[in-house]
């Protein structure tokens, strides 16, 4: 009985694949392909990758050292104590094709030369047509956005007053002084009170110099706030399993954070809007286990609204097309040129010959 049950399953076994080799191409998902045994081509279809930048300003504020002598000058507006806090300015949301592992194929060629029709593939290995080709434009993977980083490095530029003045009060009157008489200075621009008759454009840069002049002795009393912009970019890759996660967290103490999870929690989530709903599609077991003979993969995508939410409030929302929410489908293979969308997996054009 078991001699005969092993005669049959090879019998099948024997029939199944002297039914793949009268086929031109076999199509099977990359998890049971034989590599290095087969004449053929491996390809991938596009998934979805969201690319957040967090616009951050990172606010140091550093206590001047006559702070308590603001009264001096009339100021309310007083750092008192040496600290850092940061604020979210604005949430920026991209996405970027890469390769999905979960849906990388090889396609087995049993065909003579020049029967076959050729593959054309991208950089990524993502397929980008069959039989026919045309000028794709290279998709340039998201990159994190550029700030300007502040030139303040939080010292103060005057030094306490004169020299030989050794008594942080005298140091502070001196300072308060010289405040004074920089206002006075711009009070005198102002009317004219010059012997020296100057150009209009002169005047201004003047103004502006002795401006940042009392500034600068300003902050002697009121202390500085140094900021800097700061972009903190994270990728995130879901999926129908997985259509949420959790990226990290925010707090104004320590700002954007993937790894302290002290703050507000950072969520992203894509909910499916089932575009693809009604379409009787492939299950999961016919992609990954079943041999598919002169047959494609393509993938038809789906569309989402991807929502960012700190602390359960929402920050940002956008409509986005997420390749790997969507369908996987079988096209023709043989005598078929096509092309499909690098983005989404998607079949945009196709003929028969």
């Amino acid at each position: 009985m078991k001699y005969l049950k092993r005669t049959l399953l090879g019998i099948v076994m024997v029939a199944l694949m002297a039914g793949h080799l009268n086929a031109q191409y076999v199509t099977t998902h990359a998890k049971t392909a034989t590599p290095g045994q087969q004449k053929g081509v491996y390809y991938a279809l596009p998934r979805t990758v969201i690319q957040l930048d967090f616009m951050v300003d990172k606010t140091e504020l550093i206590e001047g050292p006559f702070s308590g002598y603001a009264y001096m000058v009339g100021a309310n507006d007083v750092i008192i104590d040496n600290e850092v806090e940061y604020i979210l300015r604005d949430v920026v949301m991209s996405t970027y094709a890469e390769a999905d592992p979960n849906a990388t194929f090889f396609v087995a060629i049993n065909a003579k030369k020049g029967e076959s029709q050729p593959f054309y593939l991208n950089a990524r290995g993502i397929l980008e047509g069959v039989g026919m080709t045309h000028e794709f434009k290279e998709v340039q993977t998201a990159s994190p956005l550029k700030v300007q980083v502040s030139t303040d490095n939080g010292t103060f530029k005057y030094q306490y007053g004169p020299n030989g003045l050794r008594s942080e009060d005298q140091q502070a009157r001196s300072a308060a002084d010289m405040i004074n008489r920089i206002r006075e200075e711009k009070i005198k621009l102002l009317t004219g009170f010059q012997e020296t008759a100057f150009s209009l454009e002169t005047y201004r840069q003047m103004y502006a110099d002795l401006d940042e002049m009392e500034s600068e002795y300003l902050s002697l009393f009121i202390g500085k706030r140094v900021v800097t912009p700061m972009v903190q970019t994270v990728y995130v890759t879901l999926s129908k399993d997985v259509p949420s996660q959790t990226v990290g967290s925010f707090s104004r103490e320590y700002g954007f954070s993937a790894k302290n999870l002290d703050g507000e929690s950072v969520t992203v989530q894509a909910i499916s809007l089932q575009t693809t709903g009604t379409i009787n599609s492939l299950s999961q077991s016919a992609v990954e286990t079943i041999h598919h003979e002169n047959k494609l993969f393509y993938r038809i995508p789906e569309t989402a609204n991807v929502k960012v939410s700190i602390g359960g409030e929402v920050v940002l929302e956008h409509r986005e097309t997420i390749a790997q929410f969507g369908v996987f489908m079988l096209a023709p293979l043989g005598n078929t040129k096509m092309l499909l969308d690098s983005n989404t997996g998607q079949i945009i054009s196709m003929g028969m010959e």
